[in-house]
């Protein structure tokens, strides 16, 4: 029996933690939390409060929001002992083996926790845990004590396991394990031409309004061509205010934060998918987007950035064009020459998927993890369709 940690279960960004949950260990799993909200799409037992709620929690919605990253430095190092109580007699009563923590500032929250109840370990490592807050001397001393304890550390990518080699974690105690998408789910597109594709929350990490820096530069050339956005955040306001200044309101589509489901659906009819990922100004980067899986998955090329995780995904030349960060103008070029040449754009689009198939579905995270968490091999390979495991 394995436990899954994560404050949330609700985030819709966060569908990696989900499929966690879906696919690591099914019918072998049990939840701790701080909120139960969305624990219960699950049916798995729930252990709730952990940790307390910190004094975010008591601050006006909308300064939450801008503070999306304030859960992450929470101060204490450590639980209460009453928490530490809870833990470990849930553990024991649900013959807990393994405990994967989602990000590297909570692992450390269950060190002691797992040593008295004997159980593994293991932090993952994702995006701001790994690039913002080791800038911070209290942060780099708390995770050099996580990575002592732990039985594992899980990073997303290479580029992320080394920043944590940096600061001190071993080599043998990292797995490199990417974020999987279900293929099924994102079959090829039918490539409706001129239409270009973001997706992702409109922070400065993602930097949508490059994007659209990018297809401004080159919308004249194209008259056909029209760019959607899906996603919400505190750049929405400044993205719209530069597709007002450009006048291209009727070429470029804000379609707020929507459902998995209707992401699926937009990749089914683009044509090209583009992300300007950049390291923002606190350091914030990404680990590996699964919004560029999922568009590789449903054989679109992708022009991105050469940030973080994503040339790991990203074969430049061929499954897409890569190009410096804020390099808006060889960005232009590129998704230029893609509308130009859709033959070209397709053949990169089906490299993608192929690579997708080859190393980015759920299965190969799910066995990447399993091996990283030493868990016992599945008797039968699972069957994976429309979410759900069988």
């Amino acid at each position: 029996m394995i436990a899954i940690h994560s404050q949330f279960f609700n985030i819709p960004s966060e569908t990696f933690i989900r499929d966690h949950i879906r696919y690591l260990a099914p019918g072998k799993t049990v939840l701790i939390c701080q909120k139960p909200d969305g624990a219960n799409q699950f049916s798995y037992p729930v252990l709730s409060g952990i940790p307390r709620p910190s004094p975010l929690g008591r601050l006006h919605s909308r300064i939450v929001n801008v503070a999306r990253l304030g859960w992450l430095a929470y101060v204490r190092e450590g639980m209460s002992r009453s928490e530490e109580d809870r833990v470990v007699e849930f553990f024991k009563i649900h013959n807990v083996d393994a405990v994967l923590v989602e990000y590297l500032t909570m692992g450390a929250l269950f060190a002691r926790a797992c040593r008295r109840a004997n159980v593994r370990l293991y932090a993952h490592a994702h995006g701001s845990d790994s690039t913002v807050m080791p800038r911070k001397h209290l942060w780099r001393r708390r995770y050099r004590r996580l990575f002592a304890s732990a039985d594992g550390i899980i990073t997303p990518s290479r580029f992320i396991a080394d920043r944590l080699i940096q600061i001190g974690c071993p080599h043998d105690k990292l797995h490199v394990s990417p974020c999987g998408i279900l293929p099924e789910r994102f079959t090829p597109s039918k490539r409706e031409s001129g239409r270009l594709l973001v997706v992702g929350r409109f922070v400065e990490k993602k930097s949508p309004h490059l994007a659209i820096e990018a297809f401004a530069r080159i919308a004249s050339r194209f008259p056909k061509a029209r760019l959607d956005l899906v996603g919400d955040g505190p750049l929405m306001a400044r993205s719209k205010a530069l597709v007002e200044q450009e006048n291209l309101s009727d070429r470029v589509i804000f379609h707020g934060s929507r459902s998995t489901e209707f992401v699926q659906g937009m990749m089914q009819n683009a044509a090209i998918f583009l992300q300007h990922s950049v390291t923002a100004r606190n350091g914030d980067m990404e680990g590996l987007p699964v919004s560029i899986l999922e568009a590789m998955a449903s054989a679109l090329p992708v022009v991105a950035t050469r940030h973080s995780g994503i040339p790991e995904a990203v074969v430049d030349g061929e499954t897409g064009i890569l190009v410096e960060e804020h390099d808006i103008e060889s960005m232009a070029e590129a998704l230029a020459g893609l509308l130009a040449e859709p033959h070209r754009a397709a053949k990169m689009g089906d490299a993608g998927r192929q690579r997708v198939l080859d190393h980015f579905t759920q299965r190969h995270t799910r066995d990447r993890l399993r091996h990283a968490m030493m868990l016992p091999a599945l008797a039968e390979p699972l069957h994976f369709a429309e979410g759900q495991v069988q």
